[in-house]
């Protein structure tokens, strides 16, 4: 799965994702900081580059898959507003 695409992506994922998923826990942390969002979106960005990440939204997924589902229309909507297919 991490060799698929182009090559750059998987850099980038890891450049921008574990500083997200450091964010996220000093954001449980901290009040002002929203930890779970920058959790959440740490996870999404790294889980097709990390194994155990990958197996864990994967189980999520299974455990709750009406969030999972309604992420998924949220990102069709924004993907239609913004003209990519």
């Amino acid at each position: 799965m991490s060799g698929e695409g182009k090559p750059g992506r998987k850099y980038w994922r890891h450049f921008v994702g574990w500083p997200l998923l450091l964010l996220g826990v000093v954001g449980l942390a901290l009040p002002f900081l929203q930890g779970i969002l920058f959790i959440v979106a740490a996870l999404t960005i790294l889980a097709p580059e990390v194994p155990a990440l990958r197996r864990l939204v994967r189980a999520l997924r299974r455990r709750y898959p009406a969030v999972f589902e309604k992420a998924a229309e949220i990102k069709c909507a924004l993907k239609r507003r913004f003209g990519q297919p």
